[in-house]
């Protein structure tokens, strides 16, 4: 182990619990089962992070009464619950760690109806709130008790009051959202009161040893939201009232929601000074969060005094082992988190967990992910270093089999080097290398510079031929598409073209946004031409994600012109029609991000030659990053079956 490192595998406590390290597993999500209960997906999943190394394991949100018809995504107030609680605790309990359950409320305002006051719904400003009545909170105040107390039943640890980010209770909190005149409205105190009572139901149901750990958003950065004194002072209200540890959020939902949950775009350690403040208020422990994922951030937020322990949320969905490959220095062998929130999206889309870059998750046990040493090894070939190559040629290799990969390009990465170029997506530059020495590890021969002609294939003599030729970028069919001051993002990304200084990017997707920000980066002048009413209108991004790119086109004051289609290129101006009206606007450079097509050249001439090669990723339709590492894996695991 790394000198340096030591400190994050000090034993620690947290009230009455001792933990083997300082490392958490922060709150994320659910996979319950329909009456909201544990799941035994679940179980597997929390039983991943804990063998991972992981100290303490906090569950994904959990209501603790059903008075109100929340959502049954997770359930914690009935007996029927508690038998498989307690399954999931010896799971847990098998790896050393603990586990404690996240209590909720619910969003509010945020997700519903119910609020604090009056106040008008996130979804809908024309729809008003109801204010909850004293018997609705006293209601909760002594539910939380009974579900606290079939929760200890079960060997859960400790509860994890969710108080936090603008939802139900923090609305209770906050004067922004709380008018009331009764001694749950008013003074900070008053706002408090809810949240203290809470508290101190838990420590009657299950004594006062047992730990209540509170996560809530010290500061809600916007003006008219919390500032980061009220939110001191408000830790020592929790400190008094009986909190044995203070998890540290930033931001809200309403206005911030990728400084809660963040993304690719936030830098990393963002919430950190903010913890920091919070470790010089109280004198119970400090959980800072919030992109501690390279192991350097999370030594530097301990050995700093940002923080007694580091939450980490998303680098534990995409890699379990993350602590036990921080300890035995391995750092090279961790998955990265590449912030593209394809986790969260997935569940608010009602499907399980997704992980762009770690397919396991979700089906942690599940037979038809796991990889068996070859019964037969076969002579592999893997045409193409991106996503799905190297993940296909990885996983083959793993298990057994002899595998070759040749990428035409003296760099692996495919289409992941043209996302990885701007300064925000150093996260991506990062999966390449995982994935590249992933393939070393394996022990399978690679072959930079290398073309795949259909002679060269078939002289390579390959059991199977796996094509992962990745795509090309698309262009418009207008007029002037030919001119030399016309290029693709890729040209630009890859590094192969520049731009001038005044640039029009046609189209607002993903790649578009992100390119126009890169260019303003470099003191572009840059406007977006988008023929959709909206930009980012595919519906393939997750709000956050959305919320800190449409933030940062502000900050950086590039114009977004929406519903507007593109009919000329001209040598120094586009022609467009906007409105029923043809508009012009002056650039020296046009770049295409219009979307992709796939290279699928070589899979039919492979075909036609009398082979049967399988394609993945890109070469079989334009993919994202997840679903392209998720096809190079089926291909891999595939080919025990052909």
């Amino acid at each position: 182990m790394h000198t340096e490192q030591e400190i994050l595998f000090q034993r620690c406590r947290i009230g009455g619990m001792e933990l083997k390290n300082r490392i958490v597993m922060a709150p994320m999500g659910n996979l319950a089962d329909l009456d909201g209960g544990f799941s035994e997906r679940q179980k597997a999943y929390y039983a991943a992070r804990a063998k991972g190394g992981a100290a303490l394991i906090a569950s994904g949100s959990l209501f603790f009464t059903d008075r109100f018809g929340f959502s049954a995504a997770g359930m914690f107030c009935k007996p029927s619950h508690v038998g498989r609680l307690n399954e999931v605790a010896d799971a847990v309990h098998r790896y050393d760690s603990k586990l404690a359950l996240q209590f909720n409320l619910g969003g509010g305002r945020c997700g519903g109806t119910l609020s604090a006051s009056e106040v008008p719904s996130v979804a809908d400003p024309n729809v008003l709130c109801r204010a909850m009545t004293k018997e609705e909170i006293q209601h909760c105040v002594e539910q939380i008790g009974v579900s606290a107390a079939l929760a200890k039943k079960g060997e859960a640890d400790a509860i994890l009051l969710h108080a936090y980010a603008g939802y139900l209770l923090d609305q209770f909190q906050s004067s922004q959202w709380n008018h009331r005149t009764d001694e749950y409205g008013g003074s900070l105190e008053n706002r408090m009161r809810f949240t203290v009572e809470l508290i101190q139901s838990v420590k009657a149901a299950c004594g006062s040893r047992f730990p209540v750990i509170v996560k809530f958003s010290v500061t809600h950065g916007t003006k008219e939201g919390r500032q980061i004194e009220e939110g001191l002072a408000m830790c020592r209200i929790l400190e008094k009232a009986g909190a044995d540890a203070i998890q540290v959020d930033t931001g809200s939902f309403e206005t911030q929601w990728n400084r809660c949950i963040p993304t690719v775009y936030e830098p990393e350690g963002y919430s950190l000074p903010a913890a920091k403040r919070v470790k010089e208020t109280v004198k119970i422990p400090v959980l800072g969060q919030n992109k501690l994922l390279r192991p350097e951030m999370a030594v530097q937020a301990v050995t700093s005094g940002s923080c007694d322990l580091v939450a980490l949320g998303h680098g534990l969905l995409a890699e379990p082992e993350w602590p036990n490959l921080v300890r035995q220095g391995r750092w090279e062998e961790i998955r990265p988190c590449i912030g593209c929130n394809q986790c969260l999206f997935s569940i608010n889309n009602g499907k399980y967990f997704h992980c762009s870059v770690n397919p396991w998750l979700s089906h942690e046990e599940d037979p038809s992910y796991q990889l068996k040493k070859a019964g037969t090894p076969r002579n592999v070939l893997v045409v193409g270093g991106g996503p799905a190559g190297m993940e296909a040629a990885a996983a083959a290799a793993k298990a057994g089999h002899i595998v070759e990969l040749w990428d035409r390009e003296e760099k692996l990465g495919g289409n992941m080097t043209a996302a990885a170029a701007p300064s925000f997506k150093q996260d991506i530059a990062r999966l390449i290398h995982y994935q590249e020495k992933q393939c070393e590890l394996a022990g399978v021969k690679i072959q930079k510079g290398k073309e795949a002609t259909v002679s060269a294939v078939l002289a390579a003599g390959a059991d199977r031929v796996i094509v992962a030729t990745g795509a090309s970028a698309k262009l418009l069919p207008v007029e002037g598409r030919e001119k030399s001051h016309v290029k693709t993002a890729l040209d630009l990304l890859h590094g192969r073209a520049e731009a001038g200084d005044r640039v029009a990017v046609i189209g607002g997707g993903l790649v578009g946004c992100e390119l126009a920000l890169s260019l303003a980066e470099q003191g572009k002048q840059v406007t977006i031409l988008e023929f959709l009413p909206d930009i980012l209108s595919n519906g393939a991004e997750a709000r956050n994600n959305q919320l800190a790119v449409r933030s940062l086109l502000r900050e950086r004051k590039i114009t977004v012109i929406c519903g507007a289609r593109l009919d000329r290129i001209c040598d120094d101006h586009v022609e467009y029609l906007y409105q029923g009206k043809e508009e012009s606007l002056s650039c020296d450079s046009v770049v295409f991000a219009v979307g992709f097509e796939p290279v699928q050249g070589l899979v039919e001439e492979l075909r036609q030659a009398g082979l049967d090669p399988v394609a993945a990723g890109d070469a079989r339709a334009a993919r994202n990053i997840g679903t392209s590492i998720r096809e190079g894996l089926f291909a891999a695991l595939d080919l025990e079956s052909d």
